[in-house]
């Protein structure tokens, strides 16, 4: 598809300004540059739009990218509340991702048990709001043996010791805790020494020394946004809940308009080159349809799993052949006999929207780590190359 987008619409756009008006090359480069910039700004802006109203899921590698972005916007929240935690920041940010699967958060009213005394060790509780006191038993609340307010953990010593719980924890005030179960807090024992270091400090000593020096190094915010920042995977099952949690009444018409920008631009091409069956080139049109046809099959699956009927489906595909078929025969109509600049021009708009989209569908990777932005990196870079081949 690349290769065709050189021939096809850079190179013989240039050749064209350079043979029919005489152009010098930095002339004829510059006008073809300017179109590719053009149509892949209009196409990063109007991607970029429409996704957030659900159009990415039109292609694999955008839904998946749209998909984890929305994972990493719900987990924030709750890696916000987990920043305030001292004995969760004692662990490296990079390694929450692992930590998010196992936390519950929990609500409690004021003057409520959590635990009492004698019960066995259930999980390892989190203070995110709130205060807790913990006494030595329920039944009497004068005595109190202490108490926790946001960023401390309770409960911890029984599950280390495997012995019943040695004082009960009553909350004061209206409190929110995040709870790891027992299951799991043995299985991060086992996997994180940092966590396991942490959790016995903490109960000899009730307060990390190494938190402290950690405190000062990576405040809060920070170790949120790294914590943020690298959740990078999506199991099927947060891969499906996400795709119908977010595919709202208004994403098949954002899908239907995301799926068009990606159409017109290749219809207009084809239409406008178009003279008649003998004398036509085929490369643009052979380029189009093999890199179109798998993502279709693709994204038509992917909104199958969120929820989309066959028929609105059907639907959408048919109305976009509708109107490549329109967009076709206007470039036919308008651009067949007009200046060599106009279509030099208007074939260097459509491929710069085509490579922008190029790039962000085709290129899963690269799209993962950089967001719609690589369509732009593509561009810069394949102009810079024709620049060279050209002069």
């Amino acid at each position: 598809m690349i290769q065709a987008l050189a021939i096809e619409l850079a190179f013989k756009g240039a050749q064209r300004l350079t043979t029919l008006l005489h152009y010098s090359g930095l002339e004829a480069w510059s006008l073809v540059a300017i179109g590719f910039s053009i149509g892949g700004v209009g196409y990063y802006l109007g991607n970029k739009t429409l996704d957030k109203k659900g159009a990415a899921m039109r292609h694999p590698a955008l839904a998946k990218f749209y998909l984890l972005k929305k994972k990493r916007e719900e987990s924030s929240d709750i890696l916000k509340k987990l920043s305030n935690v001292e004995l969760l920041r004692s662990l490296p940010p990079e390694d929450m991702e692992s930590i998010l699967d196992f936390v519950t958060p929990i609500n409690v009213l004021p003057n409520e048990t959590i635990f009492h005394r004698g019960d066995s060790a259930d999980g390892l509780y989190l203070i995110t709001d709130g205060q807790v006191n913990i006494i030595p038993d329920s039944a009497s609340s004068d005595h109190v043996i202490a108490t926790l307010g946001p960023g401390n953990s309770f409960g911890e010593m029984a599950l280390l010791t495997g012995e019943m719980r040695s004082a009960s924890a009553v909350t004061t005030t209206h409190t929110t805790l995040l709870k790891i179960d027992k299951e799991h807090f043995d299985a991060l024992m086992v996997v994180s020494p940092t966590l396991k270091k942490s959790v016995e400090q903490l109960n000899s000593q009730r307060i990390l020394i190494n938190v402290q020096k950690l405190k000062r190094d990576l405040d809060k915010e920070h170790w949120q946004k790294i914590a943020v920042a690298n959740i990078r995977r999506l199991s099927k099952m947060e891969e499906l809940n996400l795709m119908q949690k977010h595919a709202t009444t208004g994403a098949p018409f954002a899908l239907f308009l995301g799926a068009m920008m990606d159409t017109i631009p290749e219809s207009i091409i084809i239409g406008a080159s178009f003279v008649s069956f003998g004398t036509y080139q085929y490369t643009f049109l052979a380029a189009v349809f093999l890199s179109n046809l798998p993502e279709a099959m693709a994204s038509s699956r992917a909104m199958l799993e969120s929820g989309f009927s066959s028929k609105r489906i059907f639907t959408l595909w048919g109305t976009l052949i509708v109107a490549g078929a329109v967009a076709a025969a206007l470039g036919n109509i308008f651009l067949l006999n007009a200046q060599p600049t106009i279509i030099t021009f208007v074939e260097a708009l459509a491929g710069g929207g085509i490579l922008a989209m190029v790039a962000s569908v085709m290129m899963p990777e690269a799209y993962e780590d950089g967001g719609a932005e690589v369509g732009l990196a593509t561009i810069a870079g394949f102009l810079a190359a024709f620049f060279f081949t050209l002069i």
